[in-house]
């Protein structure tokens, strides 16, 4: 973006006034993030069913339709997301007002879910892509990023920048597996590091559940222990509150349980704002025998 304190002088600006425009201006000139928020991940007897809501929030605006789930050539039954402020893209120009349609095509400065795919793609010959190796590749690619706009991260000092989900099935063992991991960055040293790696399986004898990743916080107090609870349907309450093993559980009441947490959510921020928003169009696939991810079809209730 080109701005410029051209045609300013003319007026009688106090100094403070101009160190003011300066900094909206300097706050202007940073690539625009765009946040992603909320996946529901929840295993079924037929696979994994994993679900994510389209919001994004980019300078301002809130821009629904941008769907989350990334899916991988390789390795089969293997999907990754990201949530938080992974995405950064060029500035716009200075006559742009469609930020959702910009956004769209606009050059990525930082693309974490590209990073993300590229590695789990090219390590597909193991078995288990290294979720180390994938968290060095993410922080390195934030510590790039970082070194053309040093000011863009100054904020997240001491805090996340963002996570990276990896979900995928096994159909011979029926076996659901979730890693995670986040980015932040060292309050002390200001390093940007991957942490808190974390790897959950769940067989078909284990307990039907439901896993969320990112707006987690938001989703615990305001939706299952809050204000939005009420927007729980009676079978997500059971889905959730009454134990069944996951090999009893069809696919189908995994969808439905995943797709109305997510309604649930994206209501619950009409009143009870989330951080990075949550809603749009919500996209279900589920890992399963197929190799590739089978888009599952679903009707709003």
């Amino acid at each position: 973006m080109t701005l410029t304190l051209r045609g300013l002088a003319a007026w009688p600006i106090l100094p403070r006034m101009k160190r003011l425009l300066a900094a909206v201006l300097a706050v202007l000139l940073l690539p625009p993030l765009a946040g992603a928020t909320l996946v529901v991940l929840v295993p079924s007897a037929d696979g994994l069913v994993v679900a994510a809501d389209s919001r994004i929030s980019i300078l301002g605006a809130q821009c629904d339709g941008q769907f989350k789930i990334v899916r991988l050539t390789k390795p089969a039954r293997t999907v990754v997301m990201v949530t938080g402020d992974a995405l950064f893209v060029q500035p716009p120009g200075p006559h742009e007002t469609d930020f959702c349609h910009y956004v769209e095509a606009a050059p990525r400065l930082l693309d974490i879910a590209a990073v993300a795919r590229g590695y789990l793609e090219q390590n597909s010959d193991s078995s288990k892509p290294s979720l180390e190796g994938l968290g060095q590749a993410c922080a390195q690619a934030a510590g790039r990023f970082r070194r053309g706009h040093p000011d863009t991260f100054q904020p997240y000092a001491g805090k996340e920048i963002f996570s990276v989900i990896v979900a995928s099935y096994d159909p011979g063992s029926r076996v659901a597996t979730m890693r995670n991991f986040v980015v932040r960055i060292h309050a002390a040293t200001h390093e940007i590091q991957a942490g808190r790696f974390a790897e959950t399986t769940v067989k078909p004898e284990d307990r039907r559940g439901v896993w969320t990743y990112g707006e987690t916080g938001y989703v615990d107090r305001n939706v299952y222990a809050g204000f939005g609870r009420k927007y729980l349907a009676a079978p997500t309450l059971d889905f959730i509150l009454t134990a069944r093993p996951v090999g009893e559980v069809p696919m189908g009441e995994s969808a439905a349980a995943a797709v109305n947490i997510l309604q649930a959510a994206s209501t619950t921020t009409h009143t009870v704002p989330a951080a990075s928003g949550i809603g749009g169009p919500i996209e279900v696939v589920l890992l399963g025998r197929k190799a590739e991810p089978e888009q599952i079809e679903w009707v709003a209730r």
